[in-house]
């Protein structure tokens, strides 16, 4: 035995090797083995799902979902399911962008901001709602 559980698993993780600074390409492997590739179509497909998932993290965090009439506890409960989603999307998102692909990374922005723009900025309130003329 070589301490890490079996006969060849020491080079087998000696061979392993990961981007460990910003890259172009699409040779990477995002959040499972073998998604994405080398093949120019499941890398736009990843990038689109990073993308998505940015955005509904984005509408997750500034949409209210509570229904007037819920009990306090059926209330809670709601908020849990949410916040616990919209955490779990999160990480994956982090993690996606932990393979250091630049690509990745800008379609992660990109989704936040974009979701933001459409969800969060809906939040903010107008500085002169008279008009900006006045």
């Amino acid at each position: 035995m070589d301490g890490m559980g079996g006969g060849n698993s020491t080079k087998e993780y000696m061979n392993m090797s990961m981007q460990m600074t910003f890259y172009w390409g699409m040779a990477s492997e995002i959040l499972f083995k073998g998604w994405s590739g080398h093949q120019t179509g499941m890398y736009v497909l990843a990038l689109v799902i990073i993308f998505a998932l940015a955005m509904l993290v984005e509408f997750l965090a500034y949409t209210d979902f509570v229904k007037f009439g819920l009990t306090p506890i059926a209330l809670r409960i709601l908020l849990a399911m949410k916040h616990g989603i919209r955490v779990g999307l999160l990480y994956l998102v982090m993690l996606a962008v932990m393979t250091f692909n630049v690509g990745v990374l800008i379609a992660a922005v990109s989704g936040h901001a974009l979701g933001f723009f459409f969800s969060g900025s809906r939040t903010i309130s107008p500085v002169n709602p008279e008009g900006a003329g006045a």
